[in-house]
């Protein structure tokens, strides 16, 4: 377990780094002008990170793994809303990080291994319980949905989290059941 300095410093260091961000792209901030803005000496930053790049594939790679514990512990029965809704949770708690790497170009790159969950149990439980769904065809149907959500949260996101996270959970879970037919005529 990390001291408090120690948390303190990571955090500060972390807060720093997503303000400089939010104002330039990662290729040019330089651990020099991120310390001075710390006002920590580059030594304590070089004693946790490499550079700029390894703090921010740390950022990425606790994030996601907060969306894998999120999406593992979802019951085995769950609905897409549920699911989502725990996805929504990290998301909210880490806002600052998700719009910058939503942001980012190819930035959608690092939930690959939370769709990859995603997918599967998605497969798993329609392979259960789905009636006159062609097993051909289950893999699909879990890839548009997994992508139409990817891009939901990507617009809600970017619209700086302006519905609640309960109404996105139910705009894919009624998407994802019952198509946009629905909402959008009614039928």
């Amino acid at each position: 377990m990390e001291d408090r300095r120690v948390r303190y410093t990571k955090k500060i260091i972390k807060d720093t780094f997503m303000e400089l961000l939010e104002q330039k792209p990662i290729n040019k901030i330089t651990v020099t002008e991120l310390c001075s803005q710390c006002e920590i000496n580059r030594a304590t930053f070089y004693r946790y990170y490499d550079d700029v790049y390894d703090l921010m594939e740390k950022l990425k790679s606790q994030y996601v793994g907060e969306l894998k514990e999120a999406i593992s512990i979802s019951k085995d029965d769950y609905t897409i809303s549920g699911f989502t809704s725990e996805i929504l949770e990290v998301i909210l708690k880490h806002k600052e990080l998700s719009r910058i790497l939503f942001s980012l170009k190819n930035g959608k790159d690092f939930l690959d291994d939370v769709l990859v969950i995603a997918h599967r149990k998605c497969v798993e439980k329609w392979n259960r319980h789905g009636k006159n769904v062609p097993q051909e065809q289950v893999g699909y149907i879990s890839t548009f949905i997994t992508a139409g959500t990817i891009g939901i949260l990507n617009e809600w996101i970017q619209n700086d989290f302006k519905e609640s996270s309960a109404e996105i959970a139910n705009l894919i879970e009624n998407i994802s059941h019952y198509g946009i037919a629905k909402i959008i005529y009614g039928k």
